[in-house]
């Protein structure tokens, strides 16, 4: 189905996107720690948990996430004085400068992507969007499906 077949083209492209590093001045990040570090930028003095929460990680993986963003020193984490074993997370100076390099390349991006959909009428994105949001159900459905047999494979051991 050529509906299919054009979003898996789009899909091939942001997975290789987000699967290869990226450059912000002398740090190199892949799309994976830029993202935490822009939710930190966001919500400054959230915690692992919140940040698992968000981004449906375990608290383990965001965790090493986290770890490793504060060995680039982009990421400082401080004691919470109301909650002794909880720290918050927040930027350090480095970090929001590439935070800050982040935020002005997707926003380029944003416009390049926008500029291309200048051609197509209201009707026609409005029509993407419907489409979209069809095939956002069907991949839903295929996800809880495949967990589901997953489970049932876990069960029988």
């Amino acid at each position: 189905m050529k509906v299919v077949e054009t979003f898996d083209v789009g899909y091939d492209y942001a997975f290789e996107y987000d699967s290869v590093p990226h450059r912000y001045g002398d740090e190199i990040l892949y799309q994976s720690e830029m993202h935490l570090l822009k939710a930190i930028g966001q919500f400054s003095n959230t915690t692992v948990t919140e940040l698992a929460g968000k981004f449906k990680k375990t608290k383990s993986a965001c965790s090493q996430m986290v770890h490793k963003l504060r060995k680039k020193d982009l990421v400082k984490q401080v004691r919470n004085e109301n909650n002794l074993r909880e720290y918050n997370l927040t930027l350090t100076e480095k970090g929001w400068k590439i935070y800050n390099l982040h935020i002005k390349f997707e926003h380029n991006c944003l416009k390049r992507s926008c500029s291309y959909l200048d051609e197509l009428t209201t009707e026609e994105l409005k029509t993407y969007i419907r489409v979209q949001e069809k095939l956002n159900e069907a991949f839903k459905q295929d996800v809880e499906d495949n967990l589901e047999i997953y489970s049932k494979v876990i069960d029988l051991d």
